[in-house]
């Protein structure tokens, strides 16, 4: 589980983006509201969504949540994502 923030300063297109605490893109901690821990960034949009309309998931965190986390469970898959 992770903890999301939104960027509360639009970016280039007028949106407002959605990162994860450790993303090295967060803004600081004056231009962003907490949404909450979340499972995944998916997660975290849906929420946002409710009150921000204009909510998208940030590219670099949108890219890790895309990584299945299972290499606990089959070994060959985590050689494939270098897990």
């Amino acid at each position: 589980m992770k903890f999301y923030y939104l960027s509360s300063i639009p970016n280039e297109e007028g949106e407002f983006e959605i990162h994860h605490r450790e993303c090295s893109k967060i803004p600081s901690f004056h231009d962003r509201l907490y949404l909450g821990p979340f499972n995944n960034s998916y997660e975290a949009i849906n929420q946002s969504l409710k009150s921000n309309p204009k909510s998208v998931i940030c590219k670099s965190c949108q890219s890790v949540s895309m990584i299945p986390r299972f290499s606990q469970f089959c070994d060959s898959e985590s050689r494939l994502f270098n897990l």
